[in-house]
């Protein structure tokens, strides 16, 4: 994964690279980037272009206004989903979903930050 530089005070948890599906008013699936987890936020990251590439934070959600997050485990032949669920400023019901790598890792993860101001166990 890419290095980066966050502001102060906040730490990076966990980082997996992700595929957007669908669920959110903001964004059109699919995507593919980076899913990253800090003890503040977590943000969607695209790379976009071919020989300038760049990165574009295509989602950003910070912690405290999470409803919900739900991890499924997937199948056979499916991977695991990241969903968050919020509200947005618009008061629209907001739930993207990301499919990831690794199950376990984002259940550990989410952990050890707390999601709507509630420490998660």
């Amino acid at each position: 994964m890419s290095e980066r530089k966050l502001p102060l005070g906040e730490t990076l948890i966990f980082e997996d690279s992700a595929k957007f599906i669908g669920g959110s008013t903001f964004l059109e699936a699919p995507l593919k980037g980076a899913l990253v987890l800090t003890n503040q936020r977590i943000f969607f990251e695209e790379h976009v272009g071919r020989r300038d590439r760049r990165i574009l934070i295509r989602l950003e959600v910070p912690l405290s206004i999470l409803d919900q997050v739900k991890i499924s485990r997937g199948g056979f032949l499916s991977r695991p989903v990241v969903t968050l669920i919020y509200r947005s400023k618009e008061n629209t019901l907001e739930q993207p979903s990301f499919i990831v790598k690794d199950y376990d890792s984002w259940k550990a993860s989410f952990s050890r930050v707390s999601i709507g101001g509630l420490r998660i166990a």
